[in-house]
């Protein structure tokens, strides 16, 4: 037998337009578990339907616009996956929509670029390279600048919380040159000069991530107040390599090193928390000598700046966000590489025994509380190795035959570091507008009420009446009138679907009696699990 609902056949004593109300409510919660249970698309009720998505059969695709049907989780979804993978060159981006270049024309005098966070993203993966050091004069005095290796570049990478509209700096690490072959800077961000006009290598310049107005350059000298929490990510640069006397050969140089003491004067590897000092396979922040003397720049750490080589001719240490430099004399050092902190320039000894050698590696940094998942690496001496994850295919600028990013067979005409690259990547469902109408369904009578339950599953977090509203035509969907809608708890438990409720007078529509229900959604992903829709 089917029993209709209505104020007639409620209990007298507490039967009002509230119970009617309820009970209908009630039934069409009823009707969706059945539904579910019973493996039904969409169940008729007296007056009323229930459709429980298994298919698309009870929506009408040609009245609905981005309508995104998942089978597999049988709902409704208005969101879109969405990539997004940003690159930043030295000059040149690689998605203009985000993005905006920056310029480095040479040491402290760069500018940014920019980068910001599209709608619907909260974090953004990041990967980024420093710069490589110049090669430096295997000759030591001008003769074949570029047999010496720079240090390799550093690599950091993270996952930086935000939100939509944050605007980044991005600085990107330019490669240092050699003295020889070109004019003498470090990379742009940081790196330390080379300290002669022959046989030096500049230091390679660090890479980074900053908020939006935070220059670099206020923290030179000395740690500008403040500006660290300004800093999200830092790659460290590879040191510069230095000058020395060819006595022999090295397999590793193509026979164009020494055998007694060239392999001391390459620049030290930038990244790691602590970059490396030159010449050396180890990351400390001190001056260290071979054979004699402290003649190769420490690398920088955490919380200072590399030890600067003491020796004939004066170099200075690394210092926050710098490289050291080296006096302008013709000592044949090799510049300090940028970094969180960079690291110290190299020395002269005076003699050919006692050779010229290389600066130390600047520091990476993903000490940001924004930030997680950070690491770092570091890449040894510029003829053993190159950028820390060079091989990664998403560095646009791989590791070269260059000093500072690659194994070294023979001297070249170009020893200038490789360049740093910065990437930045995420993957999110965006929110679009999305309309959702079912098919006609046919009243037996015209309705004045109709009564709406939306089983909704937030992804983002929709204001209901606003970014979820819901509507009911009586006409065959000529007109529809909105339905205020109310939480009324989850469909079980605490957390997953929830059951939204309302309803809405409709005896002001035009005569008909085919019923419509629509759903109209924006601003923040939801998945429509089902809808029901009574009338009386």
């Amino acid at each position: 037998m089917t029993t209709k609902i209505t104020s007639d056949n409620i209990d007298a004593t507490v039967g009002t337009g509230a119970d009617v109300d309820k009970n209908a409510f009630n039934i069409s919660l009823l009707g969706f578990k059945m539904a579910v249970n019973e493996g039904l698309t969409v169940f008729n009720l007296v007056d009323g339907v229930v459709d429980e998505f298994n298919d698309e059969s009870g929506t009408d695709e040609a009245e609905g616009s981005n309508d995104t049907y998942c089978g597999t989780g049988d709902y409704y979804q208005n969101g879109v996956a969405i990539d997004i993978s940003a690159g930043f060159s030295i000059s040149s981006i690689t998605e203009p929509d985000t993005s905006t270049a920056g310029a480095n024309p040479g040491q402290g005098t760069s500018t940014a670029g920019e980068f910001t966070v599209p709608s619907g993203f909260t974090s953004m993966d990041v990967k980024m390279w420093g710069a490589g050091g110049g090669g430096g004069d295997h000759g030591g005095n001008g003769t074949s600048c570029e047999a010496v290796g720079g240090g390799g570049g550093g690599y950091v990478e993270g996952t930086i919380a935000t939100s939509p509209g944050t605007v980044f700096d991005v600085y990107v690490g330019e490669g240092g040159e050699s003295a020889k072959c070109a004019a003498i800077f470090g990379g742009a961000g940081g790196g330390g000069n080379g300290g002669s006009t022959t046989g030096t290598g500049a230091g390679g310049g660090f890479s980074a991530i900053m908020s939006n107005g935070a220059s670099y350059s206020e923290g030179q000298g000395n740690p500008a107040p403040g500006l660290t929490p300004s800093i999200y990510l830092i790659a460290g640069g590879g040191g510069g390599g230095g000058g020395h006397f060819a006595s022999g050969t090295h397999p590793a140089f193509g026979g164009y090193d020494t055998r007694y003491d060239g392999d001391y004067a390459f620049g030290g590897a930038g990244g790691g928390l602590t970059g490396y000092v030159g010449g050396n396979s180890a990351a400390q922040t001190s001056a260290t000598s071979k054979p004699s003397g402290n003649l190769q720049g420490g690398g920088g750490s955490q919380s200072a700046g590399g030890q600067g080589a003491v020796c004939s001719g004066q170099t200075s240490p690394g210092g926050f966000l710098y490289g050291g430099t080296v006096d302008g004399t013709d000592q044949n050092r090799g510049g300090g590489g940028g970094g969180f902190y960079g690291d110290g320039g190299g020395g002269h000894g005076g003699t050919p025994q006692s050779c010229y050698r290389g600066g130390g590696g600047g520091s990476s940094y993903y000490g940001n509380p924004s930030v997680s998942s950070g690491s770092t690496a570091s890449s040894w001496s510029g003829f053993q190795t190159g950028h820390g994850s060079a091989n990664d295919p998403q560095y646009a600028n791989p590791a070269s035959t260059e000093a500072g990013d690659a194994v070294r067979t023979a001297p070249t005409q170009n020893a200038k570091g490789n360049d740093g690259y910065v990437l930045l990547s995420a993957s999110a469902t965006v929110a679009t507008s999305t309309t959702i109408v079912s098919t006609g369904f046919t009243a037996s009578s015209e309705a004045s009420t109709a009564r709406i339950v939306v089983f909704e599953e937030d992804v983002g977090t929709p204001t209901l009446n606003t970014d979820i509203i819901a509507s009911v035509s009586r006409d065959g969907g000529t007109t529809f009138t909105n339905a205020t809608l109310s939480d009324s708890g989850y469909v079980t438990g605490t957390s997953g679907q929830r059951i939204l409720t309302g309803q809405t007078d409709i005896s002001g529509q035009p005569t008909g009696q085919t019923m419509r229900w629509k759903l109209a959604l924006a601003n923040d992903v939801v998945k429509i699990h089902g809808v029901s829709l009574q009338w009386s």
